[in-house]
């Protein structure tokens, strides 16, 4: 994850991925709080809790290209605002850890599920925020078309070639690039 544009340039692939640094943050533990994960569209802020009692919260991409694993000032306090603003009790925790991680962005905000023009080398990749939480059904798939060197029809439309023809998958955020996800 974060790293497949430099691997598929290694095959000879360039891939229309940007890697974009996602934040995250980890406060003290406190008593059950969050049961589910909240989260605000419009910036991109999520929180949750963990069993340790920590809220783990994050928000939007930093707005450039980057494979650094930590963050910037800017993104933080925006971060920092979107929670506060959202639930003003986090203005009293402490922030155990921070860091960043390594995001592969489609424009379309969308991962990439296929083989690719070179024989015998399938890509799944390109995942932006949401690879975490589709990996059991996008193995599935991946599984599938590894197996029959076709996609599975539910994974057809997430092909390589849609970029190349115009035929991008219709997501909120689509734009030209990454970043406006």
């Amino acid at each position: 994850a974060g790293h497949t544009s430099l691997l598929g340039r290694k095959a000879g692939l360039e891939l229309p991925i940007e890697s974009h640094v996602l934040q995250a943050f980890v406060t003290e533990p406190i008593k059950p709080l969050v049961h589910h994960i909240v989260a605000h569209g419009t910036e991109h802020f999520y929180v949750s809790q963990s069993d340790k009692g920590g809220l783990v919260f994050g928000g939007g991409l930093d707005g450039y290209n980057s494979y650094a694993q930590r963050g910037n000032l800017g993104m933080v306090r925006e971060v920092a605002e979107a929670a506060v603003a959202l639930m003003p009790c986090i203005s009293r925790l402490r922030i155990l850890r921070h860091w960043g991680g390594v995001m592969d962005m489609t424009p379309d905000g969308s991962p990439i599920i296929c083989p690719t023009p070179i024989d015998g080398l399938y890509l799944n990749g390109g995942w932006c925020y949401g690879g975490f939480k589709a990996t059991p059904a996008s193995g599935w798939c991946f599984a599938h078309t590894i197996a029959t060197g076709k996609a599975h029809p539910l994974s057809a439309g997430y092909s390589l070639d849609r970029f190349r023809t115009g035929r991008t998958i219709d997501e909120a955020g689509i734009g030209p690039f990454a970043w406006l996800q």
